[in-house]
C-alpha cells in the first residue's frame, strides 16, 4: 500500500491525517506532495525506532539512510560504518525497495569502503535473498572480506571463545561468516565441534557452504 502511495497509484485519503501525525508534518504538506520520498522513508523509521536507540547512533544512521533513499552513495563511500549503525540502517531501509536495490548495486561496484558498508547493511537485513548476496561478496571480494574481518575482530576480539559466540549472532550473517573464517586460525577439537554445531543451525546457504569447506580443510575463498 505504501508503495502504491509513493508511486501515485493510490491516494491515502483515510490515512493522510494519521501519516501526518506519524511523520510530524502538517496535513497540507502531504496534500501538496511536498514530502520527498527520502523524508518519508526516514521519518517512518524514526517514528518506529527512534526512542529505542542512542541519539548519536540514530542521528548517524538517519543521515546515511536519507542519503541512500536519495540515491547518494557519498556518505557510505567515505568511512566504514559501525556494527550498531549498520543494524539501524538495515531496519530504517527495511521494505524500501528503492534503497534495497541501491545497496545491492553498491555491493558490486564502487570503492571498497562503499562495498563493505553495503555488505554490512545487507548482511543484517535478515532477508535470505539479500543476506546470501552479502556473504557471497565476502567470499569473492578480497577487499570487502579483509575490511569486514578486521571489523569483526576489532569488535568481538579474536579469541576462540569470542569467535565461537559470534557464530550464533542472529542479527549479522556477515559476522557469522567472518567468525567461521577466523576460527581457521585456531584449529582444535572445541573449534571443530563449534563449527559442526553452527553448521546445523545456520540458515544462510553461503555460510553453510563456507563452514562445510572449513571443516573439510578447504579454503572457502579460493
Amino acid at each position: 500500500m505504501v508503495s502504491r502511495w509513493e508511486n501515485g497509484k493510490r491516494y491515502p485519503t483515510f490515512w493522510l491525517p494519521h501519516l501526518a501525525t506519524a511523520l510530524g508534518v502538517n496535513v497540507s504538506v502531504l496534500e501538496s506532495g511536498q514530502l520527498k520520498r527520502r523524508t518519508f522513508v526516514v521519518s517512518a523509521a524514526i517514528g518506529a525506532l527512534g526512542p529505542l536507540v542512542p541519539a548519536r547512533n540514530r542521528d548517524s544512521a538517519v543521515e546515511i539512510t536519507s542519503s541512500i533513499a536519495g540515491g547518494d552513495a557519498g556518505v557510505l563511500a567515505t568511512v566504514q560504518t559501525s556494527h550498531e549503525t549498520d543494524l539501524l540502517i538495515s531496519q530504517f531501509t527495511a521494505g524500501d525497495a528503492g534503497s534495497e536495490r541501491l545497496l545491492m548495486r553498491w555491493l558490486e561496484e564502487g570503492p571498497a569502503v562503499l562495498r563493505v558498508n553495503a555488505c554490512g547493511i545487507v548482511a543484517k537485513t535478515g532477508r535470505p535473498e539479500l543476506v546470501d548476496s552479502a556473504t557471497h561478496a565476502l567470499r569473492r571480494d578480497q577487499e570487502v572480506r579483509e575490511l569486514y574481518l578486521n571489523a569483526v575482530g576489532d569488535r568481538v576480539g579474536t579469541s576462540p571463545q569470542a569467535l565461537i559466540k559470534e557464530l550464533y549472532n542472529p542479527r549479522d550473517a556477515g559476522a557469522r561468516w567472518c567468525s567461521a573464517v577466523l576460527l581457521r586460525e585456531h584449529p582444535a577439537e572445541a573449534t571443530t565441534s563449534a563449527l559442526r554445531a553452527a553448521l546445523r543451525s545456520e540458515p544462510v546457504s553461503e555460510n553453510i557452504r563456507t563452514i562445510g569447506m572449513i571443516l573439510n580443510g578447504v579454503d572457502p575463498c579460493i
